[in-house]
């Protein structure tokens, strides 16, 4: 008797667990079958996941693969080029050096821009700013938006190229009064980026004379004034700075003036009618759709010392 009871409470035990164990298996197949993801929600994951991917590629090339190829496309162009260098100055002092004659070309081309003007005609110098990575060079074409998104080889590229205003004239013997170059300012610090380095002060004071030479003559400039306006209404009144051509000596030192008075730094330099300037334009960031302007005026022939010693900032610049 007491070997059946004991059977028979073993087969009640093995019931009742397989009892339980059948019910956890169906519970546990309803879950699986509840959590199991319906066509749509595959598909949507898996755009979403592709998407994520290309969004990633996107900005790798963006941020790492665009820049690269931007200065790849250079590269030969610096190899190729014999370019100046521009002195820094001590304590705010400058001092020129004589620029020495060049070998040039039955067009009166430098003979250093030979090679660089072979690979893209529309090469018309170059632009370097000292203690930057601004050392580039310069085209020109018939309007001013194919460099905004082309580089040095006219390939696209967001990057673009440091370009002349398309109105500005350059041969041998004549310069506009006022030469206007653009360029982009990228977030990785190429192109114009860097000009920002003349909100500081002390900056200004060890560079205040930048270069840009056109590929007849060698030019030096240097910088007084460093402005913003805007290109929207809806943000302020914008400063009509794009002009290359003046009416009147009386329209052209208006002109400087109202620079001037825009200037975030306060310098010693002097302008005058006589004299031709030089506009590097860039985006700003500050406030959407504003523009930094970095102007310079042309080094004097014999103009060997400059002291910007006394430059400060302005006290209450002329703003959007």
């Amino acid at each position: 008797m007491a070997k059946r009871h004991r059977n028979d409470a073993f087969d009640e035990l093995e019931n009742t667990f397989q009892t339980e164990y059948t019910n956890y298996s169906r519970q546990t197949r309803k879950k699986k079958k509840k959590n199991k993801m319906d066509p749509v929600s595959k598909v949507i994951l898996t755009v979403s996941v592709i998407v994520f991917i290309g969004s990633g590629g996107f900005l790798l090339y963006k941020y790492f693969g665009e820049p690269m190829l931007e200065q790849w496309s250079l590269a030969s162009y610096k190899n190729d080029y014999e370019g100046k260098t521009t002195n820094s100055a001590e304590n705010g002092k400058w001092k020129g050096e004589k620029e020495e004659a060049e070998p040039r070309l039955e067009n009166g081309v430098l003979a250093s821009f030979e090679n660089i003007i072979k690979q893209n005609s529309d090469v018309v110098g170059w632009i370097s700013v000292p203690n930057t990575p601004i050392d580039y060079p310069v085209v020109q074409t018939s309007n001013n938006s194919f460099y905004l998104n082309h580089n040095i080889n006219k390939e696209q590229n967001s990057s673009g190229c440091p370009f002349l205003d398309y109105r500005d004239v350059v041969d041998r013997d004549t310069l506009s009064k006022n030469s206007l170059i653009y360029g982009h300012h990228r977030r990785n610090g190429t192109m114009f980026a860097k000009l920002k380095n003349y909100n500081d002060i002390d900056f200004y004071k060890q560079n205040p004379v930048i270069r840009f030479d056109t590929i007849y003559n060698r030019y030096e400039w240097v910088v007084f004034a460093n402005i913003r306006t805007t290109a929207n209404t809806a943000t302020g009144v914008p400063f009509n700075y794009i002009r290359t051509d003046f009416q009147t000596d009386e329209d052209y030192a208006q002109f400087i003036a109202d620079i001037r008075k825009r200037s975030l730094i306060d310098t010693p330099v002097d302008v005058t009618a006589d004299d031709n300037i030089l506009l590097l334009s860039t985006c700003s960031y500050e406030k959407a759709n504003w523009r930094m302007i970095i102007a310079a005026r042309k080094v004097r022939t014999g103009e060997t010392d400059i002291d910007v010693s006394a430059a400060k900032l302005a006290s209450n610049p002329l703003m959007p």
